[in-house]
């Protein structure tokens, strides 16, 4: 089986339809983190941890300076925003770059703090600002991988509704 490397050296992202290319130097996609429940039982020897749910969801994007319409967007915690972070994964092989293919990871939530800068001498100032994410999704190829709906109780892996039998157990 030949060895194939994947590799991502770049993205373009954009807030509400606005494009913040070479203005945002590094982004972190939301971390998908599960719950566990502590689960004991008579006439079991060890206790063992099972899946309660998700932890919220948070993501964070640094700039590279000020910038009045990012700071304007930021700056209103109780409008939702939209982020779309675009890149392109490279799939290497032993002969160079097999294929090229998209990658999209969507985010909608609330920005919660945002840096308004630091100033140091003979310093590029940077910005960070922190998203709390409602909605998530991450597509590779026009592959739906996983995808993350707080609000409306979804969670799809695959395109594949997890929490199908969850839902309509509890009546929705």
């Amino acid at each position: 089986m030949p060895i194939e490397v994947s590799k991502v050296f770049n993205a373009r992202v954009y807030i509400d339809g606005t494009d913040f290319i070479a203005k945002a130097e590094e982004v972190d996609l939301p971390k998908v983190r599960f719950k566990f429940a502590d689960a004991k039982a008579l006439g079991l020897y060890g206790e063992m941890e099972l899946p309660a749910g998700l932890d919220k969801l948070e993501a964070r994007i640094k700039f590279n300076s000020i910038y009045g319409d990012f700071i304007a967007l930021a700056s209103n915690p109780f409008v939702l925003r939209t982020i779309i972070v675009r890149a392109s994964k490279q799939d290497w092989d032993q002969r160079g770059v097999a294929r090229e293919v998209p990658v999209k990871a969507e985010l909608r939530g609330f920005f919660k703090e945002f840096d308004t800068g630091k100033f140091k001498a003979r310093d590029a100032v940077e910005a960070e600002a922190t998203i709390s994410v409602l909605y998530y999704k991450l597509e590779v190829d026009g592959r739906d991988v996983v995808e993350v709906d707080v609000m409306n109780n979804i969670y799809k892996v695959e395109g594949k509704d997890i929490l199908q039998a969850y839902k309509a157990n509890i009546g929705g």
